[in-house]
Order: C-alpha cells, then structure tokens, then sequence
C-alpha cells in the first residue's frame, strides 16, 4: 500500500480535517494517509506575506511527520497555490504534488482554454505568475477571483459560467480547500464543465507514489542553521545526524 504524506500550509485543523475526508475517500483501500497541519502561520492564507511563511511551515511539517516516523512515497501539498512545493521537494527527494500545479497542468493538457478560478485577488496574481513559470499561459483564458461573489455555489457556479463565456474558454477550473465541500454542487449547477484540481492533485501523488523513492531524505550539509525547529534543523544538516534514513526504502 502507497503511503501519502499530505499537508495543509494553513493552521486551521478544519481545513485539514476536510482535506483529509477527501483524499481518504480519493484513495480507500490503496494509500496509507498522513495528513498534517502547519504548526504556525495563518488560518487562512491570503497574502504574499502569509504564503512566505507557509511555505517555511510546509517544510518544518514535513520534517516533523519525516523525524515522528513517516515514510511517505508521496507528498501531497494541499493548497491551490503550492507554497514552498520546490522547496519541499529538495529536501525530501520525494515527489510533491499540489493542488494548483497539478489541477493547471491538467487543464492545459485538454483541447482549448480554461478559466482559473479560487477565492482572493492576491492568488490570482500569484496564480497568474505560476501559470507563466510553467509555460502554459496560452492555455489559460484567465484567471478570476470569486471573493465578491456570494458565498452560495448557484452564484459561483453563474458567475464563473459567465466569465468563461466572455472569454471563450472550454472548462473552469476552480481550487482552493476551502471550496472542496461545495465544489461538486458548483459542478453540477455549472453550464461550463467544472476541474476539479484537488482530486486531479491526489490521483497525480497517488501514480507518483508508485515510482522507486529514496532510502533517505535531507539535503546535503550547506552550513550551520540558526533558530529553526530541531526536525528541520537535522534534515537540513544543522544537526550531527543530517540525512534521515526512511523505513521501507526502496
């Protein structure tokens, strides 16, 4: 059985609690699932300010669940924005799959264009940043956020139909943990075919769990560390035992 490591960069155990129900549901009976809650930052990230510090709660989340015994083949990171995802992947040698990665690369593969949608102006900006890093910014129509919308899946679901009519754009694709319980009724009031990324995400890290993974985690020394979580601390090289050999190894 595949073991899924799986993250939520914010501090709210609700959120993580609901991403737990999904990818437990997502993956019964084939995955092993840790999931676990940042131990700092925001409840709700929002700013780039908030996705800076998630992103440093990502990684000492996942050196905590490493030095307490996981030995994921797979990190899932469960939020429509990925902070920290390459970092994380660094230092864990593991494949890590977010939300927003996995859902926008899904969407660029199929014929036409796509609407982007989550809730917050600020991650559509970086939204709109990661759609160019990845190279698919002429697969994208756009990119809209629904935080001025009422928070009732028949208004988001004719919102979000509208705006991908003007623009012209085949599917939506609308992300973000907090919009997993309305999601499917979003889906099924909308004219316009609904992506769901956060599923497209946990299908991904399962394949990716599949493949040979490391005996060990950690990156290589660079230089002595100062102030961080003594997990982090160790895997990062700070500590005299660096590297952390991973169960079950392969």
């Amino acid at each position: 059985m595949r073991r899924l490591l799986v993250i939520n960069p914010n501090t709210s155990i609700s959120v993580s609690n609901t991403i737990d129900t999904l990818v437990r549901a997502e993956t019964a009976g084939v995955a092993d699932v840790r999931t676990v809650t940042a131990n700092f930052g925001f409840g709700y990230i929002s700013t780039r300010v908030a996705v800076s510090i998630a992103a440093h709660a990502v990684l000492d989340a996942a050196a905590r669940a490493i030095a307490e015994g996981a030995a994921p083949d797979a990190i899932l990171l469960a939020c429509f924005g990925d902070p920290g995802r390459e970092a994380l992947a660094e230092m864990t040698r593991l494949p890590v799959v977010g939300f927003a990665e996995a859902g926008l690369l899904a969407a660029a593969d199929l014929p036409g264009t796509s609407l982007v949608a989550t809730n917050g102006t600020v991650w559509c900006e970086m939204l709109c940043e990661l759609v160019l890093k990845l190279g698919i910014g002429g697969r994208i129509a756009g990119i809209r956020s629904i935080e001025d919308v009422a928070d009732e899946p028949t208004a988001v679901a004719a919102f979000l139909a509208g705006e991908a009519e003007a623009l012209g754009a085949e599917r939506i694709v609308l992300g973000g943990a907090g919009l997993i319980p309305s999601l499917p009724e979003v889906t099924e009031l909308s004219p316009v075919p609904v992506l769901d990324p956060h599923r497209i995400a946990i299908g991904k890290a399962l394949r990716l769990a599949s493949l040979p993974r490391p005996t060990t985690v950690g990156v290589p020394a660079v230089g002595e560390t100062s102030g961080l979580s003594p997990h982090l601390a160790e895997l990062l090289g700070g500590s005299p035992n660096p590297v952390r050999r991973l169960a079950g190894g392969r």
